[in-house]
């Protein structure tokens, strides 16, 4: 795998050495008297092996991901697919809604800003009828840019043919043929992102040859078990770009450079594509297998699987208007401004559509103007009965905080320092930023008494106290100190927040534990429950239990084919190793044992546990959410009601009978077995206590952290 993935893509024997215009030829199949399409030999590639499937997935996937060609893109969406298969923007938001990954009155009432709006009349440029091609499907997608202000969506349409010769008993030849034209009329409109052509075309010829052949060394697939045809050796692929030019617009460099980039990244992704190879013995797996395969989705199934990517990312673009360029320029910190603020504006962008889904609520910009007659009978009551409120532990420069209150989401953060950007935010936002130090309930009742002041009405109860801290000094710091005791149903942010990571589960469940509070932890680096850095294990049993499984599903539950086509087999074992070798690797990293062990301590108490890959420019950009399904369903329709007749007790997901007794019980096991390590829960608080005091001593004269989380 790695050295096919360090090959040049292109064998670069083929290439002549000219200026593309030099070797520009008319196209034998798509050039006529109305259109001057042509060729070359430069934008030709010979001797491909990838059986026809490859191209049509890979094609799709670059279809429904328009950004693996153009950093200048985000995304495309589809408006219209005449199979019905490639979901529209309205399409993916209803059926998350369906299988309760949004909620559908919150998405409905969004009007045109999940693209509904485009898909009322959706213009198709007329197919062409190209000699010896079938028209098997018509796709128009919206190119969607990073930057609107720099750049205008554009919609194009893609004609799919089909062509197959058969060349007697020596086999045959399958043709592809993709057709891209934007909808446009003349070159000055033209995005920067899209090449300056009036259309583009992807031709793939692939050649079939039977195991009759002379040919004594017939040309092996780079993928052999992806050969649809049984009992048959493929022959080369040819790969060929055509082109619709401008009249009288020369080719530019620029122009050619985007031609071949174009030729390589598709030539590249094709030697890593990975058909589904289903089980014969499992025809949903079959179907599911061939749905997916014409979806475009994106490979990496962690990402997009709790929110429909569009709502996030039309989401942050509208923030990052808004609210980069101010925060950038009065930026006080000594570290990278960009770089904090790009990542906070994502993942406020995550966490509004994440409570639009939740809670039904609605950030201020889509909500009635304060004039409008039903602002106080519908608006209003959605944004301030329905949603709970936040805190944004560990909050660091309180930027996230900052954009959440101006969106309208009441909430506050704190941490165990005061930044300097604290001081940039009007004062109605600094009052939400406290410099207060989380002392967990377990640790403030372990070292209650010994350590400073005691607490007044402290017990062995972490939740019998409702004011735990009467006290303002009980454990002889200058700032004030909290056990957690937040309002109910409070949403926990924990946004790279460190030592309290694997507390934030820990946290939300002790809240309210007839009905642990959601969550959501972006881990970043490991600390154990005493605070001190330590780097967790991976889980055991991950690998092994994978093994048995995989071993059990191929030598017992699973039938053996009876057409013995060994080769699929062994793909299809290679692929799941090669799957599970990824998963272990990650588990290996301290940061995937990280969030394995955050994802198991939220179990553990009793949460249904989602993780999601956010789009934020950071490494450390993996989500764990907790108790969103059972919060969605408790609070639709109206914050704490029944449910077709049913009381959905525990937000979190845990059993139904299972009252506060038994949620704290189960904490405390957790924290008892995790600060054994230490010497037991009080020895592991006297760590927290201290680390807490050298916190708020602050640094010394060594290395210093910087003024970002």
């Amino acid at each position: 795998m790695t050295r096919t993935s360090r090959k040049p893509p292109r064998d670069p024997g083929q290439l002549s050495g000219k200026p593309l215009a030099e070797t520009l030829e008319p196209s034998s199949i798509l050039h006529s008297e109305t259109e001057d399409w042509t060729t070359s030999r430069d934008l030709t590639e010979n001797g491909l092996s990838f059986v026809p499937e490859v191209m049509q997935d890979l094609t799709l996937y670059l279809l429904a991901n328009p950004n693996v060609n153009s950093s200048h893109l985000f995304r495309a969406d589809i408006l219209f697919d005449s199979e019905g298969i490639m979901r529209t923007p309205r399409e993916k938001a209803q059926s998350f809604a369906l299988t309760g990954n949004a909620n559908a009155e919150a998405i409905a009432s969004t009007g045109g800003r999940d693209g509904v709006e485009d898909e009322v009349e959706v213009e198709l440029t007329p197919a062409r009828d190209v000699p010896g091609f079938t028209l098997t499907r018509t796709i128009v997608r919206r190119l969607v840019p990073r930057n609107p202000k720099l750049d205008r969506t554009l919609d194009q349409t893609c004609h799919f043919y089909e062509a197959e010769t058969m060349a007697g008993t020596e086999g045959g030849c399958s043709r592809s043929l993709v057709i891209y034209t934007p909808h446009i009329t003349k070159e000055e409109d033209i995005p920067y992102y899209h090449p300056t052509l009036r259309s583009l075309a992807y031709l793939y010829d692939y050649n079939i040859t039977t195991t009759n052949t002379t040919n004594s060394n017939p040309t092996i697939p780079e993928h052999p078990s992806q050969d649809p045809t049984s009992g048959s050796n493929p022959g080369p692929g040819t790969l060929t770009l055509h082109t619709l030019l401008f009249p009288n617009l020369p080719i530019t460099n620029r122009l050619e450079r985007t031609l071949q980039a174009l030729l390589n990244t598709q030539i590249r992704l094709a030697r890593t594509t990975r058909l589904p190879t289903p089980s014969s013995s499992s025809p949903s797996s079959t179907s599911t297998a061939t749905n997916q395969k014409h979806l475009g989705a994106n490979k990496n199934p962690l990402k997009d699987n709790i929110l429909p990517q569009h709502l996030v990312q039309d989401t942050y673009t509208r923030l990052k208007a808004k609210y980069a360029s101010d925060l950038c320029q009065r930026w006080v910190e000594t570290t990278e401004p960009s770089k904090h603020v790009f990542e906070d504006l994502s993942i406020a962008a995550f966490l509004i559509e994440l409570w639009r889904s939740m809670y039904g609520v609605v950030p201020s910009d889509e909500r009635s103007p304060p004039g409008d007659a039903i602002t106080t009978t519908t608006t209003t009551t959605t944004t301030t009965s329905k949603f709970p409120g936040f805190v944004d532990v560990a909050c660091g420069n309180g930027v996230l905080v900052y954009i959440l209150l101006q969106e309208g989401y009441e909430g506050w953060g704190f941490d165990a320092r005061r930044r300097k950007t604290w001081a940039i935010f009007p004062e109605r936002i600094q009052s939400r930023l406290k410099e207060e130090i989380y002392i967990p309930a377990p640790f403030s009742d372990a070292v209650g008494v010994g350590v400073g002041e005691p607490s007044s009405g402290s017990s062995s109860n972490p939740i019998s106290n409702p004011n735990p801290n009467p006290n303002p000094n009980p454990f002889n710091l200058t700032i004030p100190t909290h056990t957690g005791h937040f309002p109910a149903n409070t949403f926990i942010i924990s946004n790279h927040a460190d030592e309290l990571t694997v507390w934030t589960p820990l946290m939300a469940a002790l809240l309210c534990p007839t009905n642990p509070s959601p969550f959501v932890a972006i881990p970043c680096c490991s600390h154990a429950l005493s605070g001190a850095k330590y780097r967790y294990p991976p889980p055991k049993g991950e690998r092994t239990s994978a093994s048995t499984s995989a071993s059990n599903k191929t030598g017992q539950g699973e039938q053996q084919p009876d057409s013995g086509d060994l080769k699929a087999l062994r793909k299809e074992r290679q692929d799941a190793q090669a799957s599970e070798a990824s998963e272990a690797g990650f588990l290996k990293s301290m940061y995937g044992s990280l969030t394995a062990k955050t994802m198991a301590v939220a179990e553990e108490v009793g949460y249904e546990v989602e993780k999601t890959l956010l789009r934020i420019p950071s490494t450390r950009n993996m989500a764990v959410v907790g108790g969103r399904r059972g919060t969605m369903l408790r609070w639709k329709g109206g914050g704490g009601e029944l449910m077709n007749g049913t009381e959905v007790r525990v937000v979190g997901g845990a059993d139904a009978d299972a009252d506060a007794e038994e949620v704290v019980a189960k904490v405390m096991a957790a924290v008892q077995r995790e600060c054994a390590r230490e010497g037991g829960v009080e020895a592991a608080a006297k760590i927290w206590i201290e680390r807490a005091r050298g916190i708020n001593r602050g640094p010394g004269m060594g290395k210093q952290r910087g003024g970002g989380h």
